[in-house]
C-alpha cells in the first residue's frame, strides 16, 4: 500500500539538500574543517569569501522517460484510517518521475586544492551509488524510499563553452551527476473491490442459459433456471459470461 506526504512535491529541493550534505560529510571525514556548499550558479560573486567551496548546481530537470513509460497506467491503492477508526481504500494514479541534472564544481585558493576537492566528490558519489534511510535529507520520501545517483559522461566542450560562456567564466573542470525522482499526485478516487461474483453458460446455437456457483448473486449454491442450478460446461458452440457485483452494483 502507498503512503500520502503532505508536501511531497519538495522532493527535488530535498533530493539537492541531499547530495549536498552526502557530498559535506565526505569532505568532512577527509579532515576538511569547513567547506561551504553553494547551491547557486557557479559564479565567483557566489563564491567569494566562502572558499573552499563546492557547488552543486541543478543545471537541468526534465521527465525520465524510462520511469514514465515503466509506470504509465498504473494505480495503486492507498489504505486511510478514518475518524470513526475504519479503513478507507481510495486509488490514485503513478507518480510523474523526474530526472534532475547537477553540475558539481569547486573552489579553493589554488587549483591543487579544488582538484582534490573532486577527487573527494567522485569518492562519494561512487561509494553511494544509492542514497536511503537517514542519509536522506526531508519529510518528501516515502520510508523505504532509495534515491540513485549516477555519474554522466562529460559534456562536448562546445555545450561545456556556452555554459560556462552564459556565466561570463572560463571553462571549469566539473562533475556530472543526475538522479530520478517521483512525485505523486494528491487526487485520489474513491476504490471498491468485488464483493460477489456469479458465473453463467450461454449456449450460443440456441440461446439457452444455464447457471452456474454464484449465480444469481447471493446464492451460495447457483440459483435454478435453465440447467437446474449445477455446475455445467460449457457445450460446443456454447460461451461464457460473467456478472460482477461491486459495493456500487451489477456490471454485465
Amino acid at each position: 500500500m502507498g503512503y500520502i506526504i503532505p508536501g511531497q512535491h519538495h522532493i527535488i529541493k530535498e533530493s539537492s539538500e541531499t547530495l549536498s550534505q552526502l557530498l559535506l560529510g565526505e569532505f568532512k571525514a577527509a579532515g576538511y574543517k569547513r567547506v561551504h556548499i553553494v547551491a547557486n550558479a557557479p559564479k565567483p560573486d557566489q563564491i567569494e569569501g566562502k572558499l573552499p567551496a563546492v557547488c552543486v548546481y541543478l543545471y537541468q530537470l526534465g521527465l525520465d522517460y524510462d520511469g514514465v513509460q515503466a509506470h504509465r497506467g498504473d494505480q495503486e491503492i492507498l489504505e486511510l484510517a478514518q475518524p470513526d477508526g475504519s479503513i478507507l481504500e481510495t486509488k490514485r494514479d503513478a507518480p510523474m518521475w523526474v530526472r534532475l541534472d547537477y553540475l558539481v564544481s569547486t573552489w579553493a585558493q589554488t587549483p591543487e586544492d579544488e582538484q582534490l576537492l573532486l577527487g573527494l566528490a567522485i569518492k562519494a558519489l561512487i561509494e553511494h551509488p544509492v542514497i536511503s534511510g537517514e542519509t536522506l535529507k526531508g519529510d518528501s520520501f516515502e520510508p523505504e524510499y532509495e534515491m540513485p545517483v549516477t555519474l554522466s559522461s562529460r559534456l562536448d566542450e562546445g555545450t561545456l563553452a556556452r555554459f560556462w560562456g552564459s556565466l561570463n567564466q572560463p571553462i571549469r573542470p566539473a562533475i556530472q551527476a543526475w538522479t530520478s525522482v517521483p512525485i505523486y499526485p494528491e487526487k485520489l478516487e474513491p476504490f471498491k473491490r468485488v464483493k460477489e461474483r456469479g458465473v453463467r453458460y450461454k449456449n450460443l446455437l440456441d440461446q439457452t442459459t444455464e447457471e452456474g456457483p454464484g449465480y444469481p448473486l447471493g446464492s451460495p449454491g447457483g440459483g435454478g433456471g435453465g440447467g437446474g442450478g449445477g455446475k455445467p460446461a460449457p457445450t460446443a458452440g456454447g460461451g461464457l459470461s460473467t456478472n460482477i457485483k461491486t459495493g456500487t452494483g451489477d456490471k454485465r
